[in-house]
């Protein structure tokens, strides 16, 4: 067992001095920003830096991720997803082969339909009586009105002459 631990001792002290030597050849090709300034150099270089935060391509910070930590997982956001565009495509068949069923006309519009419902029965015959009741309320009074002109002429007559009375005995009675 001590074996195999010195073996991979050894070979990871190896592979750490043989990234130490690339480090060391990087910055011994790389010229130095102060060298970019200087005249006699006759060409500017270039620095590249190294990082996990720095793209080489873009030569520029990394802005993000590559892949999304959840690509390549079910999610809840994906199963919705898929969900959602199987009810789109059946709505579209049933659209197409005419079997759709609109929701909204099943529903009612407002919430005390049924009692409008059951109550609209009833109404209908309260409507009639009603209405008859006033074309003989109606009927009544021009029937009075006909035959009333010449019974109104006396009964303002007789109101006339009632209320004359009174006020002469209302005088009379004021004098004793």
């Amino acid at each position: 067992m001590d074996t195999t631990l010195e073996i991979q001792a050894v070979a990871r002290k190896d592979r750490l001095a043989k990234l130490r030597n690339l480090k060391r050849k990087q910055e011994h090709d790389v010229v130095g920003p102060e060298a970019a300034l200087d005249p006699e150099a006759g060409e500017a270089s270039t620095v590249i830096l190294s990082g996990r935060n720095y793209d080489i391509q873009t030569k520029a910070p990394k802005l993000g991720f590559d892949a999304a930590p959840s690509d390549n997982q079910d999610t809840l956001e994906s199963r919705a997803e898929n969900i959602a565009a199987e009810a789109r495509t059946a709505m579209k068949g049933e659209e197409e082969a005419g079997l759709s069923i609109d929701l909204l006309s099943l529903q009612p519009k407002k919430p005390n339909w049924d009692l409008k419902r059951d109550v609209e029965q009833k109404l209908s015959q309260l409507d009639l009586m009603t209405n008859n009741s006033i074309a003989r309320i109606l009927h009544n009074s021009i029937l009075q009105a006909k035959t009333g002109a010449t019974r109104d002429d006396e009964n303002l007559a007789g109101l006339v002459r009632q209320r004359e009375d009174e006020e002469a005995n209302l005088a009379g009675s004021d004098l004793m």
